[in-house]
């Protein structure tokens, strides 16, 4: 039995896809071997977001998988389209966000020749063509620049956030916090999330909002976009990562932050706005708009979200001691009460191995499972770092029919594995993509599919 068959049998991967549930890139004759996103189309074909690196210098692109894995010829050149940018910029994709028109969004940033960074959305249609409807220049893509919104050099050293800047998160990997770090969708609409860094210790999430044809929408804030503030808490800086959009427009937004004491770990908030762009004082138990997750004893942050039928939200995370690091799943109710069916109420803190785990995807499955997927392993990236995976029962238990214990942990034998995206099939098979690092090159990007 070779290494696939085996980590198929110990692993639950799902033998009908590609070789014995792993499909490794790059594609044969094409470059880019990185996955940055996945995503699973209603006839249960699949898109796959990837990259090259640098210094093949070749563009992002987007292929379309059968069921079982193949290439599906009927699409683009032998399954794949190219993703064209303007001339004199550099696209770094980083998500992909299915339409309900069969097209696609791709969100990343484009670095300018003088070094600046600015956030990118290229809109595609079901055929992989960019879509002229949306953007300035009627080519599908937009950009944002930093000073487009604040208007102001104040800031002269005011950017994008690419990575973290606390020491914490100095290795992380780069599943979140890439330019634009979450994107939803409201009737055509898209709202984004990013942090801008304007200073040391003051950075401010940010939430944006476009219209259809990619020009900011004044109704949101009058402004396009509102500069993430907690009401009541004096903080220091706050990250945006996570958010998600309700059926009426109100969007919740999540991330942490830093109390104004030093001597106080960083905490987790989600906050709701309205469709206006204005804070929701109804929501949470202080009716000011924004729920605290907090323990004294590590830093919490919340970077994923997945909406609930009835209006409830799961937010997911990490919660660090050290670099020790467990995940975080907290579930709330439409009112910003904490869900009492759902861990009785109280934070869920994932402990699987002793190497830890942060969560950096949820998905809420038809049947109420949820799936969460992200770093397995310290905050350093070492030879004990792998692609985890996990799902839940509406309790809060570990849904023991998941690969018979309910989570799972990937280590590919080329390197060290970083986690990039994920996403559930139509029948409820669990799809994720990483890729390996930090060996003898070249490292391949991989696919993996799991059992129902």
């Amino acid at each position: 039995m070779n290494t696939i068959e085996k980590a198929a049998a110990a692993e639950g991967l799902d033998p009908a896809f590609a070789a014995g549930g792993i499909l490794e890139l790059p594609f044969e004759g094409i470059v880019g071997q990185y996955p940055d996103s996945v995503a699973a189309l209603p006839d249960r074909k699949m898109l796959v977001l990837f990259s090259a690196s640098p210094s093949e210098n070749s563009p992002a692109k987007v292929a379309r998988l059968l069921e079982n894995g193949t290439l599906d010829s009927s699409f683009g050149k032998q399954g794949i389209v190219e993703i064209p940018v303007r001339a004199g910029v550099v696209f770094s994709a980083r998500h992909l966000r299915l339409l309900d028109n069969g097209g696609w969004l791709v969100t990343g940033t484009v670095k300018h020749p003088n070094d600046t960074v600015d956030l990118a959305v290229i809109r595609q249609l079901h055929d992989g063509q960019m879509d002229t409807s949306f953007g300035p220049q009627k080519d599908g893509m937009v950009t944002v620049n930093v000073y487009d919104l604040i208007g102001s050099r104040s800031y002269p050293d005011a950017n994008f956030l690419t990575r973290r800047h606390d020491e914490k998160n100095a290795e992380k990997s780069s599943a979140g916090g890439v330019g634009v770090a979450a994107v939803g969708l409201q009737d055509g609409k898209v709202v984004l999330s990013s942090t801008v860094f304007f200073a040391f210790n003051y950075l401010r999430g940010l939430v944006i909002r476009l219209e259809k044809d990619g020009s900011l929408d004044k109704t949101f804030n009058q402004k396009g976009f509102v500069q993430v503030e907690l009401p009541g808490i004096d903080h220091a800086w706050n990250y945006a990562y996570g958010l998600a959009v309700e059926p009426g427009g109100n969007v919740l937004v999540c991330g942490d932050f830093s109390r104004a004491s030093d001597d106080e770990w960083p905490d987790a908030y989600v906050i709701r706005y309205d469709q206006y762009g204005n804070v929701d004082a109804s929501y949470g138990s202080n009716q000011n708009g924004v729920v605290t997750i907090t323990d004294g004893s590590r830093w919490l942050d919340l970077v994923s979200m997945a909406l609930q039928p009835d209006g409830g939200v799961f937010a997911v995370g990490t919660a660090d001691l050290d670099r020790r690091r467990d995940g975080l799943i907290v579930a709330l109710n439409s009112s910003g009460s904490f869900n009492l069916v759902f861990n009785n109420g109280k934070p869920l803190f994932s402990r699987f191995t002793e190497h830890g785990v942060s969560w950096e995807r949820c998905i809420l499955q038809t049947d109420g499972k949820l799936v969460v997927s992200g770093q397995g392993g310290s905050a350093f990236i070492d030879e004990n770092s792998s692609v985890t995976t996990a799902r839940y029962n509406p309790n809060g238990s570990l849904d023991t029919t998941f690969v018979d214990k309910g989570w799972t942990i990937f280590n590919h034998e080329s390197g060290i594995d970083l986690f990039t995206g994920c996403t559930v099939t139509a029948d409820n098979r669990t799809v994720i993509c990483g890729y390996t690092s930090f060996d003898t090159p070249p490292l391949p990007g991989y696919v993996l599919r799991y059992l129902a």
